[in-house]
Protein backbone atom coordinates (compact mmCIF):
# COMPACT_ATOMS: atom_id res chain seq x y z
CA UNK A 1 0.00 0.00 0.00
CA UNK A 2 1.33 3.51 -0.92
CA UNK A 3 2.24 5.09 2.51
CA UNK A 4 0.64 8.47 3.71
CA UNK A 5 3.22 9.35 4.97
CA UNK A 6 1.44 10.35 8.52
CA UNK A 7 -0.17 13.09 7.00
CA UNK A 8 -3.29 14.22 8.92
CA UNK A 9 -6.75 14.44 6.99
CA UNK A 10 -9.92 14.93 8.17
CA UNK A 11 -12.93 13.55 6.49
CA UNK A 12 -16.21 15.31 6.96
CA UNK A 13 -19.52 13.36 5.83
CA UNK A 14 -17.38 10.08 7.84
CA UNK A 15 -20.41 7.87 8.22
CA UNK A 16 -21.94 8.36 4.85
CA UNK A 17 -22.14 5.92 2.42
CA UNK A 18 -18.67 7.05 0.39
CA UNK A 19 -17.31 8.41 3.74
CA UNK A 20 -17.03 5.43 5.54
CA UNK A 21 -15.04 3.66 2.38
CA UNK A 22 -12.87 6.94 2.66
CA UNK A 23 -11.55 6.58 6.05
CA UNK A 24 -11.38 3.04 5.74
CA UNK A 25 -9.18 3.72 2.03
CA UNK A 26 -6.94 6.20 4.40
CA UNK A 27 -6.32 4.14 7.11
CA UNK A 28 -5.28 1.07 5.01
CA UNK A 29 -2.68 3.99 3.76
CA UNK A 30 -1.91 4.64 6.90
CA UNK A 31 -2.98 8.28 7.13
CA UNK A 32 -3.85 9.93 10.28
CA UNK A 33 -7.27 10.32 10.13
CA UNK A 34 -9.96 12.55 11.96
CA UNK A 35 -13.51 11.52 11.13
CA UNK A 36 -15.75 13.82 12.14
CA UNK A 37 -19.22 12.54 13.31
CA UNK A 38 -22.31 13.66 14.72
CA UNK A 39 -22.92 12.58 17.92
CA UNK A 40 -25.73 10.47 17.43
CA UNK A 41 -23.22 8.22 14.93
CA UNK A 42 -20.82 5.87 15.60
CA UNK A 43 -18.04 5.09 13.28
CA UNK A 44 -16.30 1.25 12.68
CA UNK A 45 -12.39 1.29 12.61
CA UNK A 46 -12.44 2.81 15.74
CA UNK A 47 -9.71 0.19 17.15
CA UNK A 48 -7.59 1.51 14.74
CA UNK A 49 -4.89 3.84 16.14
CA UNK A 50 -4.31 5.85 13.07
CA UNK A 51 -7.77 6.89 13.53
CA UNK A 52 -9.37 9.60 15.39
CA UNK A 53 -13.11 10.21 15.70
CA UNK A 54 -14.44 14.05 16.47
CA UNK A 55 -18.26 13.45 17.77
CA UNK A 56 -19.40 16.94 17.09
CA UNK A 57 -23.34 18.87 17.35
CA UNK A 58 -22.95 21.03 14.23
CA UNK A 59 -25.98 23.60 14.59
CA UNK A 60 -26.30 26.62 12.18
CA UNK A 61 -25.52 29.08 14.59
CA UNK A 62 -22.33 27.37 16.32
CA UNK A 63 -18.95 27.96 14.90
CA UNK A 64 -18.44 23.81 15.06
CA UNK A 65 -14.75 23.89 13.13
CA UNK A 66 -13.58 25.89 16.48
CA UNK A 67 -13.08 22.03 17.69
CA UNK A 68 -11.27 20.70 15.01
CA UNK A 69 -7.85 19.34 15.18
CA UNK A 70 -4.82 21.49 12.55
CA UNK A 71 -4.54 18.89 9.46
CA UNK A 72 -3.15 18.84 6.36
CA UNK A 73 -5.53 17.74 3.92
CA UNK A 74 -9.73 17.83 4.34
CA UNK A 75 -11.89 15.27 2.15
CA UNK A 76 -15.53 16.68 2.21
CA UNK A 77 -18.41 13.81 1.64
CA UNK A 78 -21.02 16.04 3.16
CA UNK A 79 -24.12 15.89 1.33
CA UNK A 80 -27.48 16.94 1.55
CA UNK A 81 -29.77 13.88 2.49
CA UNK A 82 -33.40 15.13 0.95
CA UNK A 83 -31.92 17.57 -1.84
CA UNK A 84 -34.02 19.82 -0.91
CA UNK A 85 -33.70 23.57 -0.45
CA UNK A 86 -33.08 24.37 3.09
CA UNK A 87 -31.27 20.82 3.29
CA UNK A 88 -28.82 21.82 0.44
CA UNK A 89 -28.20 25.21 1.68
CA UNK A 90 -27.33 23.91 4.67
CA UNK A 91 -25.12 20.75 3.99
CA UNK A 92 -23.83 21.37 0.85
CA UNK A 93 -22.68 25.17 0.65
CA UNK A 94 -23.15 26.87 4.50
CA UNK A 95 -21.61 23.44 6.33
CA UNK A 96 -18.69 23.06 3.45
CA UNK A 97 -18.08 27.18 3.44
CA UNK A 98 -17.23 26.49 7.02
CA UNK A 99 -14.68 24.18 6.27
CA UNK A 100 -13.39 25.73 3.76
CA UNK A 101 -12.78 29.18 6.50
CA UNK A 102 -11.29 26.61 8.59
CA UNK A 103 -8.84 25.36 5.47
CA UNK A 104 -7.97 28.85 5.35
CA UNK A 105 -7.31 30.07 8.54
CA UNK A 106 -4.78 26.97 9.10
CA UNK A 107 -3.42 27.18 5.67
CA UNK A 108 -4.55 23.57 4.33
CA UNK A 109 -2.62 21.68 1.89
CA UNK A 110 -5.17 20.43 -0.12
CA UNK A 111 -9.17 20.49 -0.29
CA UNK A 112 -11.22 17.41 -1.82
CA UNK A 113 -14.53 17.34 -2.28
CA UNK A 114 -17.07 15.14 -3.39
CA UNK A 115 -19.14 16.71 -5.51
CA UNK A 116 -21.84 14.95 -8.49
CA UNK A 117 -21.64 14.60 -11.91
CA UNK A 118 -25.06 15.94 -12.73
CA UNK A 119 -24.23 19.40 -11.56
CA UNK A 120 -23.42 19.81 -15.53
CA UNK A 121 -26.73 20.42 -15.86
CA UNK A 122 -28.24 22.63 -13.30
CA UNK A 123 -32.11 22.67 -12.62
CA UNK A 124 -32.50 21.56 -8.94
CA UNK A 125 -31.57 23.10 -5.87
CA UNK A 126 -29.38 21.13 -4.00
CA UNK A 127 -27.14 21.12 -7.46
CA UNK A 128 -27.35 25.06 -7.05
CA UNK A 129 -26.11 24.88 -4.22
CA UNK A 130 -23.04 22.40 -4.66
CA UNK A 131 -22.25 24.60 -7.64
CA UNK A 132 -21.93 27.63 -5.12
CA UNK A 133 -19.68 26.36 -3.16
CA UNK A 134 -17.48 24.82 -6.17
CA UNK A 135 -17.50 28.66 -7.28
CA UNK A 136 -16.33 29.40 -3.38
CA UNK A 137 -13.81 26.86 -3.57
CA UNK A 138 -12.20 27.29 -6.71
CA UNK A 139 -11.26 31.00 -6.21
CA UNK A 140 -10.32 30.27 -2.28
CA UNK A 141 -6.14 30.27 -3.35
CA UNK A 142 -6.58 26.78 -2.00
CA UNK A 143 -5.44 23.61 -3.92
CA UNK A 144 -8.58 21.71 -4.48
CA UNK A 145 -9.68 18.68 -6.44
CA UNK A 146 -13.57 18.65 -7.15
CA UNK A 147 -14.26 14.54 -7.85
CA UNK A 148 -17.87 14.24 -9.79
CA UNK A 149 -18.45 10.71 -9.76
CA UNK A 150 -21.50 9.10 -11.83
CA UNK A 151 -24.11 6.97 -10.31
CA UNK A 152 -22.73 4.58 -6.75
CA UNK A 153 -23.74 1.03 -6.52
CA UNK A 154 -26.36 2.22 -3.53
CA UNK A 155 -27.90 4.41 -5.77
CA UNK A 156 -29.14 2.13 -8.48
CA UNK A 157 -30.40 -0.28 -5.73
CA UNK A 158 -33.46 0.81 -5.09
CA UNK A 159 -35.76 -1.76 -7.04
CA UNK A 160 -33.47 -4.63 -5.77
CA UNK A 161 -36.00 -5.74 -3.20
CA UNK A 162 -38.58 -5.52 -5.74
CA UNK A 163 -37.44 -8.22 -7.91
CA UNK A 164 -36.46 -10.44 -5.07
CA UNK A 165 -40.30 -10.20 -3.99
CA UNK A 166 -40.96 -11.20 -7.55
CA UNK A 167 -42.70 -7.65 -8.40
CA UNK A 168 -42.15 -5.79 -11.89
CA UNK A 169 -39.17 -3.56 -12.34
CA UNK A 170 -40.53 0.21 -12.91
CA UNK A 171 -38.57 1.96 -15.55
CA UNK A 172 -39.34 5.87 -17.28
CA UNK A 173 -40.05 5.56 -20.97
CA UNK A 174 -38.71 2.85 -22.40
CA UNK A 175 -35.70 2.59 -20.10
CA UNK A 176 -33.19 3.26 -22.46
CA UNK A 177 -32.78 7.20 -22.51
CA UNK A 178 -30.88 7.69 -19.69
CA UNK A 179 -27.05 5.49 -18.82
CA UNK A 180 -24.63 6.08 -16.16
CA UNK A 181 -21.42 4.08 -15.59
CA UNK A 182 -21.77 3.03 -12.09
CA UNK A 183 -19.12 3.37 -9.95
CA UNK A 184 -18.65 1.44 -6.49
CA UNK A 185 -18.03 3.09 -2.87
CA UNK A 186 -14.46 1.35 -2.64
CA UNK A 187 -13.36 2.48 -6.03
CA UNK A 188 -14.47 5.75 -5.46
CA UNK A 189 -13.00 6.00 -2.41
CA UNK A 190 -9.54 4.74 -3.96
CA UNK A 191 -9.90 7.63 -6.55
CA UNK A 192 -10.84 10.33 -3.98
CA UNK A 193 -7.49 9.10 -1.87
CA UNK A 194 -5.35 9.00 -4.93
CA UNK A 195 -5.96 12.74 -5.64
CA UNK A 196 -3.88 13.46 -2.16
CA UNK A 197 -0.62 12.50 -4.23
CA UNK A 198 -1.29 13.40 -7.91
CA UNK A 199 -0.17 16.09 -9.30
CA UNK A 200 -3.13 15.74 -12.36
CA UNK A 201 -5.83 15.80 -9.95
CA UNK A 202 -5.10 18.92 -8.53
CA UNK A 203 -6.88 22.34 -8.70
CA UNK A 204 -9.51 20.34 -11.32
CA UNK A 205 -12.85 19.56 -11.48
CA UNK A 206 -12.67 15.76 -11.83
CA UNK A 207 -16.07 13.90 -14.01
CA UNK A 208 -15.72 9.72 -13.30
CA UNK A 209 -16.79 6.68 -13.31
CA UNK A 210 -16.69 3.22 -12.93
CA UNK A 211 -15.96 0.62 -15.65
CA UNK A 212 -17.90 0.43 -18.73
CA UNK A 213 -19.92 -0.04 -20.24
CA UNK A 214 -22.58 2.28 -19.55
CA UNK A 215 -25.68 0.64 -17.89
CA UNK A 216 -29.45 2.05 -18.81
CA UNK A 217 -32.14 1.31 -16.42
CA UNK A 218 -33.28 -2.00 -18.65
CA UNK A 219 -29.71 -3.53 -18.58
CA UNK A 220 -30.12 -2.83 -14.57
CA UNK A 221 -33.52 -4.87 -14.74
CA UNK A 222 -31.56 -7.91 -17.16
CA UNK A 223 -29.34 -8.13 -14.52
CA UNK A 224 -31.50 -8.31 -11.46
CA UNK A 225 -34.05 -11.03 -13.32
CA UNK A 226 -31.24 -13.17 -14.33
CA UNK A 227 -29.79 -12.78 -10.73
CA UNK A 228 -31.93 -13.42 -9.03
CA UNK A 229 -33.96 -15.73 -11.13
CA UNK A 230 -37.36 -13.83 -11.63
CA UNK A 231 -39.55 -13.72 -14.43
CA UNK A 232 -38.79 -10.53 -16.82
CA UNK A 233 -41.29 -8.15 -15.65
CA UNK A 234 -40.95 -4.49 -16.53
CA UNK A 235 -43.64 -2.00 -15.86
CA UNK A 236 -43.08 1.43 -18.10
CA UNK A 237 -44.48 4.94 -16.31
CA UNK A 238 -44.35 7.66 -18.64
CA UNK A 239 -42.00 10.92 -17.07
CA UNK A 240 -45.12 13.05 -17.25
CA UNK A 241 -46.25 11.69 -14.38
CA UNK A 242 -43.58 14.19 -12.33
CA UNK A 243 -45.42 17.06 -15.05
CA UNK A 244 -48.41 16.19 -13.87
CA UNK A 245 -47.65 15.58 -10.42
CA UNK A 246 -45.89 19.27 -10.44
CA UNK A 247 -48.67 21.41 -11.81
CA UNK A 248 -50.95 19.59 -9.25
CA UNK A 249 -48.66 20.58 -6.03
CA UNK A 250 -46.64 23.75 -7.33
CA UNK A 251 -49.66 26.29 -6.10
CA UNK A 252 -50.16 24.97 -2.92
CA UNK A 253 -46.00 25.06 -2.32
CA UNK A 254 -46.10 28.71 -1.67
CA UNK A 255 -47.94 28.29 1.21
CA UNK A 256 -46.40 25.24 2.75
CA UNK A 257 -43.11 24.06 3.57
CA UNK A 258 -43.85 20.58 3.38
CA UNK A 259 -45.77 20.75 -0.45
CA UNK A 260 -42.30 22.94 -0.92
CA UNK A 261 -40.01 19.90 -0.08
CA UNK A 262 -42.22 17.79 -2.31
CA UNK A 263 -42.30 19.79 -5.22
CA UNK A 264 -38.28 19.57 -5.30
CA UNK A 265 -38.30 15.80 -4.62
CA UNK A 266 -40.43 15.36 -8.14
CA UNK A 267 -38.42 17.30 -9.63
CA UNK A 268 -35.22 15.96 -8.52
CA UNK A 269 -36.82 12.79 -10.17
CA UNK A 270 -37.85 14.18 -13.16
CA UNK A 271 -34.17 14.81 -13.63
CA UNK A 272 -33.41 11.38 -12.84
CA UNK A 273 -35.73 10.25 -15.08
CA UNK A 274 -34.71 12.14 -18.13
CA UNK A 275 -30.86 13.06 -17.87
CA UNK A 276 -27.88 9.98 -17.68
CA UNK A 277 -25.06 10.24 -15.01
CA UNK A 278 -22.05 10.90 -17.70
CA UNK A 279 -19.92 13.13 -18.68
CA UNK A 280 -22.02 16.35 -20.41
CA UNK A 281 -20.76 17.55 -24.06
CA UNK A 282 -21.99 21.08 -23.99
CA UNK A 283 -20.94 21.81 -28.03
CA UNK A 284 -22.73 18.78 -28.74
CA UNK A 285 -25.43 18.76 -26.12
CA UNK A 286 -24.95 15.05 -25.19
CA UNK A 287 -24.26 12.66 -22.79
CA UNK A 288 -21.17 11.28 -24.03
CA UNK A 289 -19.79 7.75 -22.01
CA UNK A 290 -16.35 7.56 -24.18
CA UNK A 291 -15.95 10.84 -22.77
CA UNK A 292 -16.40 10.02 -19.19
CA UNK A 293 -13.50 8.86 -17.58
CA UNK A 294 -13.65 5.01 -15.94
CA UNK A 295 -11.66 4.02 -13.00
CA UNK A 296 -11.79 0.85 -10.93
CA UNK A 297 -12.76 -2.93 -11.35
CA UNK A 298 -15.94 -3.11 -9.33
CA UNK A 299 -19.15 -4.21 -11.82
CA UNK A 300 -22.79 -3.44 -10.69
CA UNK A 301 -23.19 -6.81 -11.81
CA UNK A 302 -21.01 -8.26 -9.55
CA UNK A 303 -22.65 -5.86 -6.94
CA UNK A 304 -25.88 -6.94 -7.08
CA UNK A 305 -24.62 -10.72 -7.48
CA UNK A 306 -23.31 -10.32 -3.56
CA UNK A 307 -26.85 -8.63 -2.41
CA UNK A 308 -28.54 -11.45 -3.27
CA UNK A 309 -25.61 -13.69 -1.47
CA UNK A 310 -25.79 -11.48 1.74
CA UNK A 311 -29.12 -9.99 1.26
CA UNK A 312 -28.63 -8.40 4.94
CA UNK A 313 -26.82 -6.13 2.50
CA UNK A 314 -29.82 -5.23 0.67
CA UNK A 315 -29.62 -1.25 1.29
CA UNK A 316 -32.49 0.66 2.84
CA UNK A 317 -33.11 3.76 0.64
CA UNK A 318 -35.72 5.14 2.19
CA UNK A 319 -36.48 8.68 0.75
CA UNK A 320 -34.82 7.89 -2.21
CA UNK A 321 -37.13 5.24 -3.69
CA UNK A 322 -39.77 7.12 -5.78
CA UNK A 323 -41.65 3.82 -5.13
CA UNK A 324 -42.22 0.65 -3.79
Amino acid sequence: MVSGSKKKVLVAGATGYIGKAVVAELLDRDYIVFAIVRKENQLEYSDQSNLNVISLEIGKNADWTKQLPKIDIIISCLASRSGCEHDANFVDYSLNSDLLYFALKIKLQHFILLSAICIQKPKLAFQRAKLRFNSKLMSSGLRYSIVLPTAFFKSLSGQVNRIKNGKSFLVFGTGKRTSSLPISEIDLAKYIVNCIGSEESWNKSLPVGGPGPAVTPIDQAEMLFKIFDKPKKIKHISPRFFDFALVLLFPVSFFSQKIKDKVELLKIGKYYAEESMLYYDAEANAYDASKTPQFGEKLLYEYYCSLRDEPDKIPDMGSQKLFS
